[in-house]
């Protein structure tokens, strides 16, 4: 008897129904507000990241923002809706910053896109869109990618 007591407390207490709630989920963290959002203002911070390796705290204020970028498109960096990347500045030489942000487009907006660079090889937009990817590191290059982009408008 001194050896089932202890067994049979032991399987009752394995069987026995908890029912407490689950622990709630976390909230999702807010995004920070950024008070300059420009392409310049995140070359700037990656810049400083360089110096004091704080890549992660650049990825997290930047990452999932959403974001108004004059940019320009080159035609044979952007044929289709699956394959477009974007220069993110003006070509100078030598490059500063060798960014070629990954463009995917809200519906209806590579054929707006085309509609507002008729044919030119070369013409300045202003998207709007998500930065739903910015991987940066202090040893591979900074690799962005916007996500749900429309064309703001044409700046040139």
């Amino acid at each position: 008897m001194h050896r089932t007591l202890p067994l049979l407390l032991i399987l009752v207490s394995a069987c026995s129904d908890d029912r407490r709630a689950p622990p709630p989920a976390p909230a999702k963290p807010s995004l920070p507000t950024l008070v300059h959002s420009t392409q310049m203002d995140l070359a700037r911070e990656l810049d400083d990241a360089d110096r004091r390796g704080t890549w992660s705290e650049v990825q997290h204020r930047w990452q999932g923002q959403v974001l108004r970028w004059e940019v320009t498109r080159l035609e044979q960096l952007c044929r289709t809706p699956s394959e477009c990347h974007v220069l993110a500045f003006p070509v100078m030489r030598p490059a500063q910053h060798g960014w070629l942000p990954a463009v995917e487009f809200a519906p209806g907006q590579f054929a707006a896109l085309q509609a507002a660079c008729k044919g030119q090889p070369q013409c300045k937009i202003t998207i709007e869109g998500t930065l739903a990817q910015l991987d940066v590191s202090g040893e591979m290059p900074t690799k962005l990618r916007f996500s749900n982009v429309t064309i703001a408008r044409k700046t040139t």
